[in-house]
């Protein structure tokens, strides 16, 4: 089906990734990567959960920026599990932000987070 996800999945997979998150501390999908966006945005491995929960308030189904149907991960954690992509104006942060995320297990996977960098991410 070509035009998943439709609105009421994304809100759906927004309220899970925000359930997973009261519920255990995220995970990171590729350690490498994060250390560099963290850096970036010039927060820690352990603010950055409380900050993603207050973004994912933020943002909405008409926010979603990934691939219709999602594309599934090549990383080794979530191999094969959708990736849910989001691009908005954050006003915690003041910026147009992008934030990549899969759910496994009840579990919530940081894949990226960062500021964004125009149309093709």
């Amino acid at each position: 089906m070509q035009n998943r996800p439709s609105d009421r999945e994304l809100q759906k997979k927004l309220e899970e990734a925000k359930k997973a998150l009261q519920l255990h501390a995220g995970l990171f999908a590729n350690a490498t990567k994060t250390v560099g966006e963290l850096y970036d945005l010039d927060i820690g491995t352990e603010e950055v959960w409380e900050l993603v929960r207050e973004l994912l308030e933020e943002i909405t189904p008409q926010d979603y920026a990934g691939g219709r149907p999602p594309q599934k991960s090549y990383e080794k954690m979530i191999s094969e599990r959708e990736l849910f992509a989001f691009c908005w104006w954050s006003t915690k942060l003041e910026k147009k932000m992008y934030l990549k995320f899969a759910l496994k297990n009840d579990r919530y996977y940081y894949v990226s987070l960062h500021e964004s960098r125009g149309k093709n991410e």
